[in-house]
C-alpha cells in the first residue's frame, strides 16, 4: 500500500478567495496519485486545520500498517517540522522496507547541507528550496517540486496557448524584477537597477518594505551584508522609493495579499522580455547549490532568464538542460559578493544598452530557446526526476 499523509487546503491563508491552487503550489496527493504511482493502491489521510501530528504518530501508523510500502508525507502536517527532519534517519532505519518521500511546502526553507540521511537509501525529498554541498546526492535524493508543480502540469497547455501565439507582439517593459521579502542581496540589486536609471524599464514588487524599515534585526543583517553602518543603511532606505505593484501591496493585512508577489501574475511575464530573478539566499560559497522555485519562474513565464544568487546556481540549471543565454549575459562563476554584484552590474548594462525594439527583435529571433526552456521545465526534467524517484523505490522493493 502507498500511504499519503497530506494537509487539507492551502496552509497560508484559509480565506484565500479561489479554490484553484496558487501558481506556486503542488498537491502531494495529486503528485502521488496522478504521476508517481498512477493506478496503485493509495490511502490518503489529510490533516485539517490545526490538528497537527507528531513524528511518533508516524511511527505508530507504520507499526500498525505493515503493508505500507511507500510513505509520503507533507511536513506541514506536523506540529514541529524540525523534529521530523531529525527523525528521518531513525524512521528510515527502523523501516528499511518502506520507501519515504518527505515533501516540503513553500516557505519551509530547508537546509540539507551535510544531511545525516546521506547514507540512507530508502528516502527522497521533494522540496521547494534547498541548499546542499553533495552533488552526488543532489539528483538522486533531492528534487525541486516546482518542476512537478501541479498547476504547471495541469495547465501547461493553456499556458502555452496564452504565451506562444503572442510571442512576436511588442511587450511594454524590458524586464520584471519581482520579490517578496526584503533581503540584502535584493536591495543591492534594486539599487543597481536604480543607479542605471532603469526603474521605468521594468515591473517591480517589494511586499514588506514598510515592515522591513521597523525590523532592527533585519536592518542589522542587511547592513552587515552590505558592509555599511545601520545609519548609512537607514539613509539609503529613506531614499529608496521602491515602486510597488498594485497587486502586491495593501496598507492593511488582507487575506491573500501577502501571497500575491509569489504568484507572479501572468501579465508581468507576458508583458516583459527578461525575468531578473533574485534567489532566496546568497551564499558566498562555490561548493554548494542553493535553489528555490524562483529560478524556474522565468522558464514558466516564457522569459529570458537572468538569475542572481549563489555562485554555482546557473551552472546547475545548465546541467538540468536550461539555456541561460550566455550569448546575452555574463554567467561566469564568481567567488565573492563584490564580483557577483559587478557581474550583475555588467548584465544590467546590457539590458540598458538595448532599446525595447532591439530587445524585442532578439526575443523573437531566439524565441525557440525560450520555448525549449518551457518544454524542459514541463517535460524533460520532470520525467527525469520521476524516473529517479521510481528507480529509488524499485531498488528498495527489488533488493
Amino acid at each position: 500500500m502507498i500511504y499519503v499523509l497530506d494537509i487539507d487546503g492551502w496552509p497560508f491563508d484559509s480565506q484565500w478567495p479561489s479554490n484553484k491552487e496558487p501558481f506556486q503550489y503542488v498537491t502531494l496527493e495529486y503528485f502521488i496519485k496522478d504521476f508517481l504511482f498512477k493506478g496503485k493502491q493509495i490511502a490518503v489521510h489529510k490533516i485539517e486545520g490545526n490538528n497537527k501530528i507528531s513524528p511518533e504518530a508516524v511511527d505508530k501508523i507504520l507499526t500498525e500498517n505493515t503493508d505500507i510500502k511507500v510513505f509520503a508525507c507533507n511536513l506541514d502536517a506536523f506540529e514541529d517540522k524540525q523534529s521530523l527532519l531529525l527523525y528521518d534517519e531513525q524512521l528510515c532505519q527502523k523501516y528499511p522496507n518502506v520507501f519515504f518521500i518527505f515533501f516540503y511546502h513553500e516557505l519551509d526553507f530547508t537546509f540539507l547541507v551535510d544531511s545525516t540521511s546521506k547514507g540512507i537509501k530508502n528516502i527522497s525529498y521533494v522540496v521547494n528550496s534547498f541548499t546542499t554541498n553533495d552533488y552526488e546526492e543532489l539528483n538522486k535524493k533531492i528534487f525541486p517540486y516546482y518542476v512537478i508543480n501541479s498547476y504547471l502540469q495541469k495547465n501547461y497547455e493553456s499556458m502555452y496557448r496564452m504565451y506562444h501565439p503572442n510571442y512576436n507582439l511588442r511587450k511594454i517593459k524590458k524586464f520584471n524584477f519581482l520579490n517578496g521579502i526584503h533581503k540584502p542581496h535584493r536591495l543591492a540589486a534594486y539599487e543597481l537597477i536604480k543607479t542605471h536609471n532603469m526603474l521605468d524599464d521594468g515591473f517591480f514588487s517589494y511586499l514588506d518594505y514598510t515592515k522591513f524599515l521597523k525590523n532592527d534585526q533585519h536592518k542589522e543583517t542587511t547592513a552587515n551584508w552590505l558592509d555599511i553602518t545601520i545609519e548609512e543603511l537607514e539613509t539609503r532606505l529613506s531614499n529608496l522609493e521602491v515602486p510597488y505593484l498594485l497587486e502586491t501591496y495593501e496598507p492593511k493585512n488582507q487575506p491573500g495579499v501577502f501571497a500575491a508577489p509569489f504568484l507572479i501574475p501572468f501579465i508581468y511575464s507576458w508583458q516583459s522580455y527578461i525575468s531578473i530573478t533574485s534567489e532566496t539566499n546568497y551564499i558566498e560559497r562555490t561548493n554548494v547549490v542553493s535553489l528555490s522555485e524562483k529560478s524556474f519562474k522565468a522558464f514558466a513565464g516564457f522569459n529570458i532568464p537572468l538569475i542572481y544568487g549563489q555562485p554555482n546556481l546557473v551552472e546547475y540549471l545548465k546541467k538540468l538542460g536550461f539555456d541561460m543565454f550566455d550569448d546575452l549575459f555574463d554567467n561566469t562563476v564568481v567567488n565573492s559578493k563584490a564580483e557577483t554584484l559587478s557581474k550583475l552590474d555588467r548584465n544590467l548594462q546590457v539590458i540598458k544598452n538595448m532599446s525595447l525594439e532591439e530587445l524585442h527583435n532578439f526575443y523573437v529571433k531566439n524565441y525557440n530557446r525560450v520555448q525549449n526552456n518551457f518544454y524542459n521545465l514541463i517535460y524533460k526534467i520532470k520525467d527525469r526526476h520521476f524516473n529517479q524517484i521510481q528507480q529509488n523505490v524499485n531498488e528498495i522493493f527489488n533488493k
